[in-house]
Parts: structure tokens; C-alpha cells; sequence
């Protein structure tokens, strides 16, 4: 019995020695930016790491491959956190990350309109962070591998993605080859409110006679369609649970304001990305499939024809 301890002890021992050389011999990389040009060219950084290493290569695996060459340990991907791409060849890149497994798909993705591998080696932020924080404070729609990969296969052929503008966050739209543009502030938060993500923020709300913010807890937004004589009803609700941070405001006007102000935004959001872009960022598609109301016709066709329309419910 003590014998087959023993052996059980060793074995355990040999085991734990062997995962911790392992460790010791692993680099765990924290971002990548990715770039095409003849080849493809990319800055890693590193936990712990202030500086990068950079590396091409014909494949953004090969290039990785390139980077490990310069430095004596082997580099894991397995915890990646952002995924920064210049637009060129969006879709192609994130399906060779799905599709080799040692990603993973709920990894942050980052648009950067030119030099991604530069933004990575010159940018002294917590990208992960600044991006939840864009999240959290409705500022941006945060997207991972999988939702943009998702997005791109629709028939739109389009996702939003954040991007890195003058030093902020907003949203972007991209197709699989090209950046078809990028949203203002308030049309990225118009967005955030058609894809429903919007909750714990705070909201100011002005007048002549007073001001304050509307602190709303969480929200709720469903898309639903309908048939048209000459095209198709969106129509979206929103609906919300918050509270005023002044008591001595009238309720009625604090309403009717955030109304508005969610409603200007998200129509301008529509304006840019439906009606501009031919871009279905928040379900429309689903949403029509979903009433049996198919689309035979190219979604260029059918984005023209759509009709929105607002249910906006406050309750406090």
C-alpha cells in the first residue's frame, strides 16, 4: 500500500514539475494588431510586458511564428484579450482565428482604421479595460470574435465593432474587405440602445429651470417587424427602469426629455447605418424571419423600404 502511494506521490510530483516548466517557458500574449500588406505584419504584447515584439509572416499564425523566433519562449494565445485589425481583411482574419482554436472567440475585437500593429506598440493603455468601461457606460457596443464573425456572415455582410478615434472609443462599421464608416458619439449611442446594452448609466437632462441626471438601472430593447403595403415596420421598444437624482424635477418633463434624447439618437444611428450604409447592426433581418416575413430580394433592395417606428417606456 505505502509502495503504490509512493508511485501515486511521484507521479503527482512529476506531473506539477512538468506543468510548471511549462509555464516558465510560456510568454501569455495580451493584444495583437494585425496588418496586410504583402504580408501580413503584427505587434504582440505580452502580460506583464511593457514592451512588444513584432513579427510577419503569410498568415497571422506564421507571423506569431516569427515574433517566438526572437526571443527564447513559446507564445501562448490562449488568453488573448484584444484583437486589433485595420479593415482590408476583416472577415478572412477572423475566421483563421476561429478556426484554428487557439484563440479564444470571446476575445475583445478592436477596429483601428490604419497600422494596427503600430497602435499595439505604441498605445500604453489597458485596451481591455477601456473597453468594458466603453461598454458598461454605453459609450461603445463591445463585440468579441464570435459576434463579428456572426455579423459578417448575415446578409448584410457588415458588423459594428469598436474603434480607436482621436484617442476615444466609438463604433465602426466594416465589411469584409473595407471600413464603410464610423459613428459619432451620439450615433454609437443610439446603437447601444437598438442592440439593447445600455444600464447603469447616467443620463443628463436639462431644461431652463433645472438640470439633473436620470439614473438609469437597466434597460430592455425588442425589435419586432411587420408587413407594409410598400415594405416593412421596425418597430423597437425600449423599455427602462431608473430614477431622477432630484426629486424636485417634474417627472412628466424628466420622461418626455430622455424620450426625445433616446429617440434623436437612435434615429440618427439609422440614418448612418440602414439608410447610408445598407447596414443591419441590431437584428433586423431576425426580426423579419422571425414574422415568417422572408427576403427573397438582395438586403440592398430591401434596407430602403424599411419604416421605423418607436415605443420608448419609462418607469420608475
Amino acid at each position: 500500500m505505502k509502495k503504490a502511494l509512493l508511485i501515486i506521490l511521484s507521479s503527482m510530483m512529476l506531473l506539477t514539475a512538468c506543468s510548471g516548466t511549462e509555464l516558465r517557458d510560456q510568454l501569455f500574449i495580451r493584444e495583437i494588431g494585425a496588418d496586410h500588406s504583402d504580408r501580413i505584419n503584427i505587434s504582440l504584447r505580452m502580460f506583464k510586458k511593457k514592451e512588444t515584439l513584432s513579427g510577419s509572416g503569410d498568415s497571422l499564425f506564421s507571423a506569431m511564428s516569427d515574433c517566438e523566433s526572437y526571443q527564447g519562449k513559446r507564445l501562448f494565445p490562449g488568453h488573448l484579450e484584444v484583437l486589433a485589425l485595420s479593415p482590408g481583411h476583416f472577415k478572412e482574419d477572423l475566421l483563421t482565428v476561429l478556426e484554428n482554436d487557439r484563440i479564444s472567440p470571446s476575445c475583445h475585437v478592436l477596429c483601428v482604421k490604419e497600422n494596427a500593429s503600430g497602435f499595439i506598440s505604441d498605445n500604453k493603455e489597458d485596451l481591455k479595460a477601456l473597453m468594458d468601461s466603453g461598454g458598461r457606460n454605453a459609450v461603445i457596443v463591445p463585440k468579441n470574435i464570435g459576434d463579428a464573425v456572426n455579423d459578417l456572415l448575415e446578409k448584410d455582410k457588415k458588423a459594428a465593432v469598436p474603434i480607436m478615434k482621436d484617442g476615444r472609443l466609438t463604433m465602426a462599421v466594416v465589411s469584409e474587405n473595407e471600413l464603410e464608416g464610423i459613428l459619432t458619439p451620439d450615433e454609437s449611442k443610439g446603437l447601444c440602445w437598438l442592440c439593447g446594452t445600455v444600464k447603469d448609466v447616467h443620463i443628463p437632462i436639462k431644461t431652463d429651470k433645472w438640470e439633473t441626471d436620470f439614473h438609469i438601472i437597466k434597460s430592455s430593447t425588442r425589435i419586432s417587424a411587420e408587413k407594409l403595403s410598400d415594405g416593412y415596420g421596425i418597430i423597437t421598444e425600449i423599455k427602462i427602469n431608473g430614477t431622477a437624482e432630484k426629486n424636485d424635477t417634474d417627472t412628466d418633463t424628466v420622461k418626455k426629455k430622455l424620450s426625445e434624447l433616446i429617440l434623436a439618437q437612435c434615429s440618427l444611428t439609422i440614418a448612418k447605418t440602414v439608410t447610408g450604409m445598407k447596414a443591419d447592426l441590431f437584428g433586423i433581418e431576425k426580426s423579419l424571419n422571425a414574422r415568417l416575413l422572408a427576403m427573397d430580394e438582395p438586403w440592398e433592395e430591401t434596407a430602403p423600404r424599411l419604416k421605423f417606428y418607436y415605443k420608448i417606456k419609462i418607469a420608475e
